[in-house]
This record gives C-alpha cells, structure tokens and sequence, in this order.
C-alpha cells in the first residue's frame, strides 16, 4: 500500500475512523474517572560501609561492597521483613501481600542511591510508609548483614532524601490515558477500514471487471428517480456527460464487430440497467443515428413508465405471440415515435405467462433481423442476468451485450456470473458500465479513469428547469440536442 492507497483508505473511512477515535478517547476519560487518584511518595536512601579513618584500601573496598548491595536491596525492600514492622507501627488495614505490590525501589546506575516509592490513595499517608520504610530497612539490612557471615562490615543505610507530602495525583494520569485512548481507537479505526477493504468483493473500478473494457462510469444523481431521463436534466449535467462518453464509446469502437444491436443487462435487480438503455438509446438517437429501442424486460418492465408511455399499448409480446401463431405482424404497427429525434419505441407489450418460452422462439431472430435492415443502431432492455434466463437468450441473438454494474453493491462473481452466462449461449460481452458511483471524495477511487467527471458539483451547468412537451400521447421533457 502506497501513500495514495493509505490516503485513500483513511478518507473512506473517515467517519469510521472519527467514530472509533472518539469512542476511544471517550472510553478512556470514562475508566479514568472511575480510578480511584494514587498519590506517590519517594524517599532516597544512602548505602555505605563504615571503614577505618584513613584506610583508603579499605574505602575502596567498601564502596564496591555497597554498590553491589544495593541492586540487591532494590529487589527486597518490599520483603515482609521491612514491611511487617512499618504495617505495626502505623497501623495500617493492608497485609503485607498488599503494602508490597504499592512499593517500588530503583538504583541509579553506578551509585550507591536506592529509590523507594510508595503509592497510596491518601498522600499524607503515602509519605508516612515511605519514611517509615526508610528508618526500617537501615534495622532490616544490618540483621541481613549480620546473619551473613560473608560480610566485611555492617552495612549503613542513611535516608538523604524523606519523602514530602505529594500535591498531585500519581495515576490515573487523565492526559496520557485519553492519548492513549486516541491511539487505540484511530489504530482500531484503520484496521477496520482495512478489513473492509479486504474483505471487499464489490466492483468500484475498471480493475474490478476482469479486463472487461469500461465504456461509462455514470455518477450518483440523487434526482434520478424522479428525473429518470437525460433530457430531463441539464445538457450540461455530469449524468448527461457519461452517456455522451457512452455513445461515443459504441458508435466510435475500433472492433472489427462493433455492435449495432445490443442488450443491456445487469447482474440483479436496481442496479440502473433499464435507465441506462432508456437514456442509451436516447442519446444515439439525438446525435442523429436512427435508433430503437425495444422494452425485453417482460416481467417487471419500466422503461414505458420513464418515457411517459401507455403500459397497455402493443409491443414485443404481443408481436412475438402474433408470429409464433403462424401469421405475419406488420412491424410499424408496434413501434412508437418518441421525442424531436424520432426515436423508435417497441415497449414490452402485455405481460405474457411465459416470458422465456416466447423469446426462445424463432419470432425474436425474425424481428432482430427486421430491426437490424431499418436501424442503425438497435438497444434491448433485457431482465437481470442471473435470476432469470431471459437477457441469456437475446442476447444469443444480438451482437453483443453491455453490462450494468452497481458501484460499490455488484459483486465480482456476480459480474463474472453474468459474463459467464453471456458466453456460454455464443455471445459476448461488449463492455461494462459502472452506475451510480458516489459523489463524494470518501469514494474517489470508483470509476477510476472516468470517475473525475462525476465527483464534482454542476459547477458548469446552467440552472435548468426541465419542461414538458408532449408528442401525441407521449410525454417528455426538453429533448434538445445532449
């Protein structure tokens, strides 16, 4: 992960991160109230050995004696011993299990200095065990002392420092303890982002399609749903944009088989395809290509709904029912113009009770090959690819097909289904679009080469109020040229 991919993971994530770092620090200010305030108290201790005025050997001696005595010291200075008689004398409620996991000692490298520190809720009583456990020791290292005979001399302890009474509390120290809070949670926030990041199969960019060719990213518009139709938006607006680069995509591609008649499908359902097609379609149609577009969806169709159509009228159902009962359907009898340009319309017709059984049919080879003789270009809106078999058997008779994926909700063996669904009938995959990509700089790796078009406000898009202008029975808005 480089600087980029860990700036881009942390703007992501960024309110997970800013969740769990105040979780942190907040849970840290919590248990900090709830310690009880330890005062600490420290008295320092001199170690010698008495020798013989002006016997300098045995000075020498005896310094060395008390500097390896006191790293000793420091670890049973907190010995029932020493403690036992000081928990007598001031009469304190602790055993001596107690009093010793409060006492600490340390000796400063290369001296003969013994630090004891004693921590204790009261301070006026934290400073009376550490001097009480000074004037002890010098009594208990002298019987130490005496007892082994390995002892040149005996051993003086001088107290050089006593202990004052502590102002300020010890621990819990409130600063460092929500600093380190902070750490926690900004650490657990990152790692979480991580996981998601790993963890994720969601398709977001062209590296997500498995070298299937991008040909549109299309940002998330939050008036979609009620202004469906590119024409019912700014000509400048960045939706109104993508599908120009989606046009030019197809109608510009270097393939040797360019597509003229393609199905557009997606992995499941909500994931744009229809509008897609609809807006598709539109768009070949307004830079003058003549264009139709057929409704395939005969289970849950909508794009009748968007183009301001009369679900009732005759459509593809109904021409392939006509075919396959052995007579010819005129064919212009089931198309409709549609705006200035003069798209051509072949809605899903009346919901038939098998919707597979009546595209499998030769009727739909017939009606692709009608289409193809009169139109430049030919757009099916097909079902979702993987629940039902419907976009799988157009497709089989199309030129190729495009597929429509969900940013950040399409998974890729979802995607990967649906490819695999498409060629194993004889078709292919012409290329995908990603839908609905956020707009926000938290998701700014969705749509990679074309997303930067998207992720910004419609900065230079006039203020536009879509109106409404009705052909026959057909009602749309501005159609102008996008």
């Amino acid at each position: 992960m480089d600087l980029l991919d860990f700036y881009r993971l942390v703007v992501r994530n960024f309110l997970l991160i800013l969740l769990t770092t105040i979780l942190g620090a907040g849970g840290a200010y919590l248990i900090t109230e709830r310690q009880t305030p330890m005062y600490t108290a420290t008295v320092q201790l001199f170690i010698s050995t008495p020798a013989t005025d002006g016997d300098l050997g045995a000075l020498i001696q005896g310094s060395g004696f008390s500097a390896q005595r006191v790293k000793s010291y420091a670890q049973i200075i907190n010995g029932p011993q020493t403690l036992n008689p000081v928990i007598e004398q001031l009469g304190l409620t602790l055993n001596y299990s107690e009093l010793a996991t409060r006492v600490k000692a340390s000796a400063p490298l290369d001296t003969v200095l013994l630090n004891v520190s004693v921590m204790y809720e009261n301070p006026s009583q934290a400073a009376a065990v550490a001097n009480a456990i000074g004037r002890q020791f010098s009594l208990t290292a002298n019987e130490l002392e005496v007892e082994n005979a390995s002892a040149i001399e005996t051993i003086k302890v001088t107290m050089v420092k006593t202990a004052s009474i502590p102002t300020t509390p010890s621990s819990p120290r409130t600063l460092i303890n929500i600093l380190l809070g902070i750490l926690i949670g900004l650490g657990l926030g990152l790692a979480i982002g991580l996981m998601r990041q790993v963890f994720d199969s969601t398709i977001k960019n062209e590296d997500d399609l498995n070298e299937t060719p991008l040909l549109a990213a299309i940002g998330f518009d939050k008036s979609a749903s009620k202004f469906p139709l590119v024409t019912q938006i700014s000509r400048y607006a960045p939706r109104t944009e993508a599908f120009r680069h989606l046009r030019t995509n197809i109608q510009y591609s270097q393939d040797e088989k360019a597509p003229r008649v393609i199905a557009i499908t997606s992995a499941i359902p909500n994931e744009g395809k229809t509008s897609t097609s609809v807006n598709l379609a539109i768009s070949l149609a307004n830079a003058g290509l003549k264009t139709c577009f057929v409704e395939a969806d005969l289970r849950r169709p909508k794009a009748s709904k968007y183009l301001g159509m009369d679900s009732d009228r005759d459509g593809l159902a109904d021409y392939l029912k006509i075919s396959q009962s052995g007579n010819r359907p005129i064919l212009s009898k089931f198309l409709y113009s549609w705006g200035e340009q003069g798209l051509q319309v072949m809605p899903s017709g009346r919901s038939p009770e098998n919707p597979s059984e009546l595209l499998e049919g030769s009727a739909l080879t017939n009606l692709i090959e009608s289409l193809r003789d009169t139109f430049d270009f030919v757009i099916f809106d097909t079902p979702p690819a993987l629940p039902v078999a419907d976009a799988a058997i157009i497709a089989s008779r199309t030129d190729g097909v495009i597929v429509v994926v969900k940013a950040g909700e399409t998974k890729k063996n979802q995607f990967q289904g649906v490819c695999d669904s498409i060629q194993s009938v004889g078709s292919r995959v012409f290329g995908a679009v990603i839908n609905m990509i956020p707009a926000s700089r938290s998701n700014d790796n969705y749509g990679y080469r074309y997303g930067y078009g998207y992720s910004g406000s419609y900065k230079y898009s006039r203020k536009y109020r879509p109106y409404e202008t009705v052909y026959g029975d057909v009602t749309s808005s501005d159609t102008k040229s996008i």
